[in-house]
């Protein structure tokens, strides 16, 4: 399919591109306030080897996929993305704001998330979350294992969508239970303001997975450690693979699931490199 300049100037593209940007650098953003916050016991803190990540990151996964096969029960699957999206909110809050100012604004976060339950808001607190829990874990890996992790997902994720595609039936049972762990990206300004619980794969919305998001802005966290240009300039080349995942999914003559990680890796580690020219 030929491209042309239209599709790169079109309304969700657009958005989806400052949103998987916003919640790189707003990982930075947090990082450094809670390093500022911590204690140098707490800044130091335990660390992941990459096969524990990768381990844990497998278990997630497989208890999802078994709960969505054997459990009929909506509530379960909820429960885990609210829990989800409650902690990410409170590393978020903790990171700006001080006790107990911090539990006021989270409380006024999930207010306005009850009340709009629409595609905005959804979007909002996702990337607040995401972004928050990727600094947790960035903490905890180096560098080096970050980029074990980073090589291995992206061929765990290609494998996933393309062989085993349990992915995509991830996806799609989640869809089926009204839990969207993923950026919802419509086609029009409108769209933001439909009831999120009235989204699924059928409707004209894209959609991105947290995983997406939230593995390379793990490695942006983690290269904090080297300096603050190496962590910027890592967001860049992540947000450079997003350009090239769009260009991927947009030149497919049938759209259909595509591994993210991949391309979102190779940028990462693109502009990981090209920081050391500097």
């Amino acid at each position: 399919m030929k491209l042309s300049w239209r599709q790169f100037l079109n309304f969700s593209f657009l958005l989806e591109l400052f949103l998987y940007a916003f919640s790189l650098f707003l990982a930075i953003g947090i990082a450094l306030n809670l390093a500022v916050k911590a204690s140098p016991q707490q800044s130091q803190g335990g660390t992941y080897s990459a096969f524990s990540f990768i381990i844990l990151f497998i278990i997630a996964t497989a208890i999802l996929l078994l709960i969505l096969k054997y459990f009929k029960y909506s509530w379960l699957v909820q429960g885990i993305f609210y829990l989800a999206i409650l902690e990410g909110l409170v590393i978020f809050t903790q990171a700006y704001f001080d006790w107990p100012q911090f539990l006021y604004v989270m409380a006024i976060i999930i207010f306005f998330w009850a009340i709009y339950q629409n595609v905005l808001m959804h979007n909002f607190v996702l990337v607040l979350s995401v972004s928050a829990i990727s600094v947790f874990f960035g903490f905890k890996v180096m560098p080096s294992t970050a980029i074990i992790i980073l090589l291995v997902l992206a061929i765990y994720d290609f494998w996933a969508v393309y062989k085993t595609k349990h992915m995509v039936k991830l996806f799609k049972g989640l869809a089926e239970e009204k839990v969207n762990f993923s950026l919802v990206i419509p086609h029009s300004f409108q769209g933001l303001f439909k009831r999120i619980k009235e989204v699924s794969p059928a409707t004209e919305f894209m959609f991105l997975g947290t995983g997406d998001m939230a593995i390379p802005a793990i490695f942006v966290v983690a290269v904090l450690r080297i300096s603050l240009l190496t962590s910027l300039l890592t967001a860049l080349g992540a947000v450079c693979g997003f350009i090239l995942l769009y260009v991927i999914f947009v030149s497919q003559e049938d759209r259909a699931p595509m591994p993210g990680l991949p391309p979102l890796v190779l940028g990462a580690l693109f502009g990981y490199l090209i920081s050391f020219l500097f």
